[in-house]
């Protein structure tokens, strides 16, 4: 009983309880004579050993022992030194040979005969059937990735340039 009761006042001095318990132990600290007792006897301990703790102070050279200690640590290496530039012309590389691949692929599957005296006579937007383009697995995907780099690229050159401006 005398533990719990030393908990409960614990409690109650340091905050820690709800407000049922706190309204609780408040009461019975006002009608019961060993519990306003034994509160008076805890906050005297309580208030003795906060009045003779004091606070420990940093070293004077604290801040320079600190900065020091920062300044033997290696800095990171610039990112030019870590992106592998063949890696870049490699992904370059691919999507040249992609494009011309494409470019080739047209090419090769142009149809360059014609039976009338001018091209664009017969040229009309009508005629052009370009349902089997844009229906190939092929070309969605090309067209996605192409997407995807850009907005990449864009996200680079936006950084670059929030890194240039002062904040």
């Amino acid at each position: 009983m005398e533990q719990e009761m030393d908990v409960q006042l614990w409690e109650y001095i340091d905050g820690i309880c709800n407000e049922t318990d706190a309204e609780r132990i408040a009461l019975l600290i006002k009608e019961n004579a060993a519990w306003a007792e034994k509160y008076a006897e805890l906050i005297a301990f309580n208030s003795e050993i906060v009045g003779s703790i004091e606070l420990e102070q940093p070293s004077l050279r604290f801040t320079k022992n600190v900065m020091e200690a920062v300044a033997a640590t290696h800095i990171a290496p610039a990112a030019k030194k870590y992106i592998n530039p063949i890696i870049i012309r490699g992904i370059a590389a691919f999507f040249v040979v992609m494009i011309l691949s494409t470019l080739v692929y047209a090419f090769a599957t142009a149809s360059y005969g014609s039976n009338s005296s001018s091209f664009f006579s017969e040229l009309s937007l009508s005629k052009l059937d370009l349902s089997g383009i844009y229906s190939s697995a092929f070309l969605k995907v090309f067209m996605m990735v192409n997407i995807v780099l850009g907005l990449v690229l864009a996200d680079g050159v936006l950084r670059k340039e929030k890194k240039r401006m002062p904040a």
